[in-house]
């Protein structure tokens, strides 16, 4: 999905401009069956948390926003198992993002902002993360691509974007036939 031959868009922290919109810490409240999810971190974590039955630890991500305390919920989830969260996290990544940038607050904008990345590969320059990021800081991610971590988050952003895009088309060839 990525094209080679232009630069990759890099993100990584909430409030780094033009790009911090992608990351999953980035205040995009949106609301699914009477709860508010204050991130995609927040959505991400609450789900975790389901997907293992632990309602305890849900209930306590629920009652915050802050990422960095879901983050820290997240450790503390019961009945963990890494073989169901690698089958499961993706898609649940996929779906929180498809709610950012389709019901949240600020997805109008947002959902114009992520369309208008065309096909540039998106790249979460986390220099610490090499499952949901690369594991390089944007300076040194370049130079590094043969060592990149999974990228999960770009490329789940790149899914949603993909999704976007297609529904855009649609509705615009709607409207011509009518």
């Amino acid at each position: 999905m990525s094209n080679t031959t232009t630069r990759p868009v890099y993100f990584w922290r909430p409030k780094q401009e033009g790009t911090g919109y992608l990351g999953q810490w980035y205040p995009s409240p949106f609301t699914i069956s009477g709860e508010t999810y204050a991130t995609c971190e927040m959505w991400m974590m609450v789900q975790k948390a389901r997907l293992f039955g632990d309602e305890e630890i849900a209930k306590q991500m629920l009652e915050t926003t802050a990422p960095v305390r879901h983050k820290e919920l997240g450790r503390l989830v019961k009945n963990f198992d890494d073989a169901l969260w690698d089958k499961k996290k993706f898609d649940i990544v996929v779906e929180g993002n498809m709610h950012k940038f389709t019901i949240a607050e600020d997805a109008e904008s947002m959902r114009a902002w992520l369309l208008g990345t065309g096909d540039r590969e998106l790249v979460e320059a986390s220099p610490t993360d090499r499952i949901w990021g690369v594991g390089f800081a944007e300076k040194n991610a370049g130079a590094n691509r043969h060592r990149w971590g999974q990228n999960l988050l770009g490329k789940a952003l790149m899914v949603v974007r993909e999704r976007l895009g297609k529904e855009e088309t649609r509705v615009k060839q709607k409207a011509e036939i009518e």
